[in-house]
């Protein structure tokens, strides 16, 4: 089985922001704020939707309090998959 990574990160954010590169999404990036990453609340709801309709995982509104960074929401989801995934 595999995880929830930043690779498949990568590809939702791609997918959400219509192609564009996710390059600067890489390791050292990991533990930065989606803000100074230039993402929004906005497009980080975007995101946890696509996840959730892809990887079938349940991200509650709440959590987002949380999910501040890429390593903390790749975390939250890999933790989060199904075990038939």
């Amino acid at each position: 089985m595999s995880g929830f990574t930043l690779t498949e990160f990568r590809k939702v954010v791609e997918a959400c922001l219509e192609g564009a590169d996710a390059a600067a999404l890489d390791e050292s990036a990991m533990d930065t704020d989606f803000g100074d990453l230039g993402y929004d609340s906005l497009v980080v709801y975007e995101i946890a939707m696509r996840v959730q309709d892809e990887y079938r995982v349940t991200i509650p509104d709440e959590a987002f309090d949380d999910l501040r960074t890429p390593a903390a929401f790749i975390a939250y989801v890999d933790a989060g998959l199904p075990a038939d995934r």
